[in-house]
């Protein structure tokens, strides 16, 4: 997912990628792949972003990205991630009813001798 507000921010600040790359210490092909969304963006580059393009880290970032753990996410991974916990929850749900009713017919059978 390309990171549009990024894009746009290095734009209105008049850098090309060469540059935004030379500031940070990195090559043009790897900075390049940042903003096309091909390779992850640490927290830290992020405050680097924002220090060159004084723009606020929250301003740079997409939309649509949620952050868990630094981790940035579209919305579509997102909720893949939502559901595959829900289904994992049901699962488990399941799973605990089937130990209870286990444990009910132990006891049962334990202390009606």
């Amino acid at each position: 997912m390309e990171h549009e507000n990024l894009i746009q921010a290095r734009k209105e600040k008049g850098l090309t990628q060469k540059e935004m790359a030379d500031m940070l210490a990195m090559e043009q092909t790897t900075y390049s792949k940042k903003e096309r969304g091909i390779s992850r963006i640490r927290e830290e580059e992020w405050v680097q972003f924002s220090k060159i393009l004084e723009q606020d880290i929250d301003d740079l970032k997409s939309k649509d990205q949620i952050s868990i753990n630094n981790v940035n996410f579209g919305h579509s991974t997102y909720f893949k991630i939502i559901e595959t916990i829900i289904r994992y929850n049901q699962k488990l749900e399941e799973e605990n009813s089937l130990l209870k009713e286990t444990v009910k017919e132990i006891n049962l059978k334990i202390y009606t001798k």
